[in-house]
């Protein structure tokens, strides 16, 4: 007699390997497990491992959905550490009068690298939101100036409220300016960090933003420049961190031009960095315009800023070893938190 439907799925079942918890972390369970000074710390240590080659990672790839959003995924591994993993995002504008809701939304999946086994699915919102600060601020803490204390911030969502926060850890800030096309998103920005320690200056124009400041995070979604090189003065650090398409950029070439300019990642920068390919393609610098990697900065094989009065910018695309990194070290804590949610797998 033949085996019945039942018997197989039986047979294979008990056959199967012995079931593993899986850890399911949202927001809340993430910002339970890791706070700015360990994203700061994790990522600091990332970047140095991707410029020493520990980090094994293709470009991201997106494709359109519809004609308002991008699906993008972002693998890698880094075998030292025993993890590999991909995050899945949806990259979307929200109409306007629609109910507000993350641009980016998605999951981190964390996998081991010895079984294979998956370990983790975390929200990537939050993980995204920690790690891009995070980023900013090692940046920020070897490229700006030791006496920098004013910040400008181009764009007044939620990545600025991130920065403010992230960068108060590595410069002693006094000052923050704003700038958004939204009198009202300036107005939200400037009441939600109100218990920050800072002064804060809702500006006319992104132009008063940035005159006479130290530091100058620009997170927009703008396709073209907000900003301009005839504006940028000497002694400036720039954070470029809105833009992460071949085809946007939110400086212009002349700010490039003007100054020192260090990325995440020497290749993905050059495939698809904005302001750097709209600066070659102008004429006005070459691929060899980008000084380093971050990463070269932070082993010290590099020199960054070498005086007071240099420019300086960072080009922040994101890397999935930043990812990488932070949920390691969720997934690692994840019993720790109440918010966990476990899952035979």
């Amino acid at each position: 007699m033949g085996v019945g439907l039942a018997d197989r799925r039986t047979t294979a079942f008990a056959r199967s390997p012995a079931k593993q918890p899986l850890a399911i972390v949202n927001d809340r369970a993430i910002l339970d497990l890791v706070d700015l000074d360990d994203a700061i710390a994790l990522v600091r240590q990332a970047m140095r491992d991707l410029s020493e080659g520990r980090v094994d990672a293709p470009e991201r790839w997106a494709m359109p959905v519809g004609s308002a959003g991008l699906l993008a995924l972002m693998p890698g591994a880094m075998p030292t550490h025993g993890r590999f993993g991909i995050k899945v995002l949806s990259l979307f504008d929200t109409p306007d009068g629609a109910p507000a809701v993350p641009g980016h939304q998605g999951l981190m999946l964390l996998f081991d690298a010895g079984s294979g086994r998956p370990l983790g699915i975390l929200d990537a919102h939050i993980l995204t939101a920690l790690r891009t600060a995070a980023a900013s601020a090692v940046a920020t803490d070897v490229l700006a100036r030791a006496d920098a204390r004013t910040l400008a911030i181009i764009g007044a969502g939620e990545q600025a409220r991130w920065h403010v926060r992230a960068l108060r850890r590595v410069r002693a800030l006094r000052d923050v300016r704003v700038w958004s096309r939204s009198r009202d998103s300036m107005n939200d920005f400037a009441a939600d960090i109100a218990d920050e320690g800072v002064r804060v200056t809702v500006c006319r124009s992104a132009r008063d933003a940035i005159d006479g400041a130290d530091i100058v995070c620009t997170m927009t979604r703008s396709s073209g420049p907000v900003l301009l090189g005839d504006w940028v003065s000497p002694g400036q650090h720039l954070n470029l961190v809105g833009s992460s398409t071949r085809d946007a950029r939110e400086v212009d070439e002349a700010a490039v031009a003007r100054s020192r300019f260090i990325v995440d990642s020497r290749a993905n920068v050059l495939s698809q960095g904005g302001e750097l390919r709209a600066a070659i393609a102008a004429g006005m610098v070459s691929p060899v315009h980008i000084h380093a990697e971050i990463g070269e900065i932070l082993a010290g094989t590099v020199q960054g800023r070498e005086d007071d009065a240099m420019i300086t910018i960072y080009k922040s695309l994101g890397h999935v070893a930043q990812d990488l990194a932070i949920a390691m070290a969720v997934q690692e804590r994840a019993a720790q938190s109440m918010n966990t949610v476990w899952a035979d797998w």
